[in-house]
C-alpha cells in the first residue's frame, strides 16, 4: 500500500515567511523596515537567538543582517551585549536638519545638470504616486515616497558619494517624521508638498540655480514644521530654534 501524503507543517503563530535563498539580505530588508517605521522602537533589544527562531534561520546571516544595520546607525551591537535599535539623539537634530539642507540643495544643483529624460520621467512618477498617497492618507506611502523622490533626484547627480550620504540621511530622517507623523495619530498633517513641482520644473529645464533654491524652499518647510511639533512635545528638554542657520 502506498503511504498517504503527510501534513506539512504548521508554522508557528508570529513567525515571519521568507522567500527561498534570501538568507541576510531578508533578515535585514525586514528589520530595517521596522525601524524605519517605529515598529521596532529605539532601545528595543534584538536576540540572535530569537530572531533566528522567528526567521528559520541559523544565527550566521541574522548576526550578518545585524553588523549591516549596525554600519548604517540604525542598529547598536555593543561587544558581548545583546543587539539593539539605536537611540535617536534629538541634540543632534540642527546638525541633522544642517546636513539635510545642505544636501538637498547639492543634490538638487547636481541633478538639473546631470539628469536625463528618463530620471526626470520617473521623479514625475514618484510625484504623482506621493500626490496620490496624501489623497488615501496613505501615511506609511507618503513617508516612504517622499524618500524615493528625494533618493530619485541624488541618484540624478551621477555621483555614488551623494547617493550614498543621501540613503543615510533620509534612513535617519524617516524615523523623526513618523514620530512627527505619530503625533497626529498619523492623520497626515503635512501639506501636499508643493516645492517639489517647483524642483521637477528646474531639473527638467536644467536650472542649476532654480533647482537649488527649490530643494532649499523644501527643507526648509519641512524642517520648520518638524521642529515646531517636536519643540511642543512635553518630554521635549531641547532647544531646537538653533536648528540649522538656514539663511
Amino acid at each position: 500500500m502506498s503511504k498517504s501524503p503527510s501534513k506539512p507543517k504548521q508554522r508557528r503563530s508570529g513567525t515571519v515567511r521568507r522567500p527561498r535563498g534570501t538568507g541576510a539580505t531578508f533578515v535585514y530588508e525586514n528589520l530595517k523596515a521596522k525601524i524605519l517605521n517605529l515598529e521596532l522602537k529605539p532601545g528595543t533589544l534584538l536576540d540572535e537567538t530569537e530572531l533566528s527562531r522567528e526567521f528559520h534561520l541559523s544565527r550566521s546571516p541574522v548576526r550578518e543582517s545585524l553588523i549591516r544595520l549596525s554600519a548604517e546607525g540604525l542598529v547598536d551591537t555593543p561587544r558581548n551585549r545583546t543587539s539593539m535599535v539605536s537611540q535617536f539623539d534629538f541634540a543632534t537634530l540642527p546638525a541633522y536638519f544642517d546636513a539635510m539642507q545642505l544636501l538637498y540643495r547639492l543634490s538638487g544643483r547636481l541633478a538639473a545638470l546631470n539628469r536625463t529624460w528618463a530620471q526626470v520621467e520617473r521623479l514625475k512618477e514618484i510625484e504623482r504616486l506621493l500626490e496620490q498617497a496624501h489623497t488615501d492618507s496613505n501615511v506609511l506611502g507618503i513617508v516612504s515616497l517622499n524618500r524615493d523622490f528625494h533618493g530619485a533626484i541624488a541618484e540624478m547627480t551621477g555621483n555614488q558619494f551623494i547617493v550614498t550620504w543621501m540613503r543615510g540621511l533620509l534612513d535617519q530622517g524617516q524615523r523623526v517624521f513618523r514620530m512627527y507623523l505619530h503625533h497626529f495619530q498619523d492623520r497626515v498633517p503635512l501639506p501636499k508638498l508643493s516645492h517639489h513641482l517647483a524642483m521637477i520644473a528646474a531639473i527638467e529645464k536644467g536650472d542649476a540655480e532654480g533647482a537649488e533654491r527649490a530643494s532649499k524652499a523644501d527643507a526648509d518647510a519641512l524642517i520648520d514644521e518638524v521642529v515646531k511639533i517636536l519643540g511642543q512635545l512635553p518630554t521635549s528638554v531641547f532647544s531646537l530654534e538653533a536648528a540649522g542657520s538656514r539663511k
